[in-house]
């Protein structure tokens, strides 16, 4: 686990203070720290710039200065250089020479083998070629300050910052650098030259960030006003969005359960009409069916004629007793308050089986055990309504009942394989369209969808449910 340093929270509280300001203050801060960044840069490259020239003008006085001061009281005699006692006093007679600010402090003589010959230093060691003496031994004019060590110092040259003014001194006929001169000179008027560039330079870059800064933040100001007020007009478009979502699911649960509720009315009205009509019509037509049937009887005072037309009506209320009693039976449910989803299923092909006589194949499985009455009622209607369809119209093929759970999602679909169904006349089809709305109804009380799908060698009818269980 990494340690957090002390600095940690301290920066996450100065990140979470400017994420709390607002955009125009952010912009102000950023701003203010890029372009005073940037204007004081230019301003001390400006003063760099300054003081580099000065320097260069400091060095060209002073190589002027060795030439026509110094350049004169060096003698030679017989190819050497001669630093008697004249050209000591005229040399110290130079020190101090020159404006306040930029005089003379000390002179230095070297030759072109390091050692210095003027004043003579008792103590140096081997002879050492440094940079500026390099350069200047090369014909170069070199400006430095004491502050940087190059060789050997008194105490009085590095008590304050000296220029150090590097130039040839004696040059031979073929253009060779016999002798090169140093002099040391104050840099008081220099210092203060570049302390007022570099004064002026941030006075400029004050006087020129400040009014940019300005205009600036008025402009982002004003943005970030219309975007304030852009972001309140979102936020209450959300909030209006978000209020009438909530109310559209609410509105949608209260649809869904009366859906529902309408549902479980309906299976409950079907099944109280089923009970009325086998317990009270089919009743009453099966004693009427018995008095028939005892009127039918041959009879020596019954005419031929008259036993033939009580026969067809014995008949006829046969054939509407037996119409009656599927109805009722369809209508009727079986204990389905704790049954599965497969159980349902099995359920409404043995009822098959009890009605038409005809068993029907059962493939596949739900596989979960999954125990809600109207979902049960639903798919059991479903499907001994889809094997009924398929039993009056296309009562030759063969029936089967296919179940699948995917996805989340329960797939139920009745299947007829063998003729493609017909029906005989425009009665068959109404009741044949009112049986797939029926279906589809049912299906839709669920959340769920039915399709139906007619076929050369038969036809099948799939409901899929949204069951949110995986098994």
């Amino acid at each position: 686990m990494e340690k957090q340093t002390p600095t940690a929270p301290a920066v996450q509280r100065l990140w979470t203070t400017l994420g709390s300001l607002s955009l125009s203050v952010q912009f102000l801060i950023a701003a203010s720290i890029i372009v005073f960044g940037l204007m004081t840069g230019v301003g001390f490259f400006a003063a760099a710039q300054v003081e580099r020239a000065a320097l260069n003008a400091a060095g060209a006085a002073g190589a002027v200065r060795m030439q026509s001061m110094i350049a004169p009281l060096v003698e030679t005699q017989n190819g050497s250089v001669q630093f008697d006692q004249t050209f000591q006093s005229r040399v110290a007679a130079l020190i101090g020479e020159g404006p306040k600010g930029q005089r003379i402090r000390n002179i230095k003589v070297w030759s072109a083998d390091g050692r210095q010959l003027y004043p003579v230093d008792t103590h140096a060691a081997e002879p050492v070629i440094f940079d500026e003496l390099s350069k200047a031994l090369s014909g170069e004019t070199i400006v430095s300050r004491t502050t940087i060590a190059k060789h050997e110092y008194s105490e009085a040259e590095t008590a304050e910052s000296l220029l150090e003014v590097y130039a040839p001194l004696i040059t031979s006929a073929e253009g060779k650098v016999l002798l090169a001169g140093e002099i040391y000179e104050e840099s008081l008027i220099l210092e203060q030259q570049i302390a007022e560039t570099r004064r002026t330079s941030m006075i400029g870059v004050v006087l020129l960030s400040v009014p940019m800064l300005s205009l600036l933040y008025i402009v982002v100001r004003r943005g970030a006003r219309l975007i304030e007020q852009q972001r309140r007009t979102l936020r209450e478009s959300l909030r209006n969005a978000i209020e009438l979502s909530v109310e559209n699911n609410r509105l949608r649960l209260l649809a869904d359960n009366a859906r529902i509720e309408a549902g479980k009315l309906n299976e409950r009205i079907l099944d109280q009409i089923g009970a009325d009509l086998h317990d009270g019509s089919v009743q009453l037509l099966t004693l009427v069916k018995l008095r028939l049937s005892d009127l039918a009887s041959p009879r020596p005072d019954v005419a031929p004629a008259t036993r033939e037309a009580l026969n067809k009506i014995l008949d006829l209320v046969s054939n509407v007793v037996d119409d009656v009693r599927n109805l009722s039976a369809g209508l009727v449910l079986p204990e389905l308050e704790d049954t599965t989803v497969d159980e349902a299923v099995q359920l409404a092909a043995k009822r098959y089986l009890e009605i038409t006589g005809r068993e029907t194949m059962l493939l596949g499985s739900a596989g979960i055990d999954l125990r809600i009455p109207d979902l049960s009622i639903c798919l059991y209607r479903f499907v001994l309504e889809g094997l009924m369809n398929s039993y009056r119209h296309a009562n030759s093929n063969t029936h089967m009942v296919r179940c699948s759970l995917r996805g989340g999602r329960l797939f139920v679909a009745v299947v007829d394989i063998g003729e493609r169904p017909v029906l005989p006349s425009k009665r068959e089809v109404q009741r044949a369209r009112l049986g797939k709305v029926s279906q589809k109804r049912r299906i839709r009380s669920f959340g769920g969808r039915m399709r139906y799908f007619p076929r050369k060698n038969g036809s099948f009818a799939v409901a899929s449910l949204p069951i949110g269980h995986d098994g």
